[in-house]
């Protein structure tokens, strides 16, 4: 079954084999569109045949369901309370594509006047139709499927929560990298792509770091992670806090969260903790000559025997 990952800058396409000899890419990758009920939106994808030989394509629009929190969506034929493939017109439906060429697709999404506000979302997947050639052992087909996202205005709901917001580890050595997993749920009717930051304080209060939040789309009922991280130059130790803000929405909502770590580079510290134990041990071994040697130097005693 094909996946996508829900981000602007990628789409991921599952194939059974791998053929190097067909190589598909798609433009834009993305469509993030708004209408109103009984609107209809025109708009065109563009398929490039990277390869070698000619290539036969089919289309199909389909809708898309969250799959885990790292932005994967999984195409399915079933219908969603967000559904949008059936409202999806694509010409042609099926062509071939010749090698180092493109052909675009002509795509209508024609929206009801009784359509849901909200977020509406699915995909057109274009389908390579192998060639039957004799001596072939397997047919090997790939897809590649743009993600659309549609709002429908009305009476739509934007709500979000911070369903978590912590640092990796509690307690940090000598990494580099400190990093920080943000777990947004998206709790109201319309996709979101929350922005914020993350501010790092020590244990006075003073501000040594503030680190912008990666803005992902996050889809009605489902839950999104992200990392950031924190590239620790420089010397840290002991406590500190972070906090994150988050803003989404046309009314800018703000949230916050707080985390707490720590940092022990005993990497760092060690040998200086052993020279400091070493010298401790023999201040305490010899600490009857040392304090003889420092009367002596101070004129308190002049006879090393007494």
């Amino acid at each position: 079954m094909l996946l996508l990952t829900l981000a602007a800058s990628q789409v991921l396409a599952q194939q059974s084999e791998i053929d190097n000899s067909v190589s598909i890419a798609v433009s834009p990758q993305i469509l993030e569109l708004s209408a109103n009920p009984g609107d209809t939106i025109s708009s065109n994808f563009r398929l490039t045949n990277g390869g070698d030989l000619a290539i036969a394509i089919e289309v199909q629009p389909r809708n898309f369901t969250p799959r885990g929190e790292d932005g994967a969506v999984e195409l399915t034929e079933e219908t969603t309370p967000y559904s949008l493939a059936q409202w999806i017109d694509t010409s042609p439906q099926t062509t071939t594509i010749e090698p180092r060429e493109t052909h675009d697709f002509a795509t209508t999404i024609s929206i009801p006047e009784n359509a849901e506000p909200g977020g509406h979302f699915g995909s057109v997947v274009f389908r390579t139709i192998p060639s039957e050639q004799e001596g072939t052992a397997a047919l090997v087909s790939q897809e590649i499927a743009p993600v659309i996202l549609v709002r429908i205005a009305g009476d739509v709901i934007e709500s979000a929560e911070i369903a978590s917001f912590q640092s990796t580890r509690s307690i940090w050595t000598n990494q580099d990298t400190l990093s920080f997993e943000t777990r947004v749920r998206n709790t109201g009717n319309v996709h979101l792509k929350p922005s914020g930051k993350i501010e790092i304080k020590n244990i006075f209060g003073d501000t040594v770091s503030s680190i912008e939040l990666d803005e992902r789309n996050v889809i009605p009922d489902a839950t999104r992670r992200t990392t950031s991280s924190w590239n620790n130059t420089g010397f840290k130790f002991g406590r500190y806090n972070a906090t994150l803000t988050l803003t989404y929405g046309e009314s800018a909502v703000i949230e916050t969260d707080t985390t707490s770590f720590t940092v022990v580079p005993y990497q760092t510290i060690l040998p200086y903790a052993i020279l400091l134990g070493f010298l401790l041990f023999l201040v305490l071994k010899f600490r009857e000559r040392i304090v003889l040697a420092l009367k002596i130097l101070s004129g308190k005693s002049t006879d090393p025997q007494k």
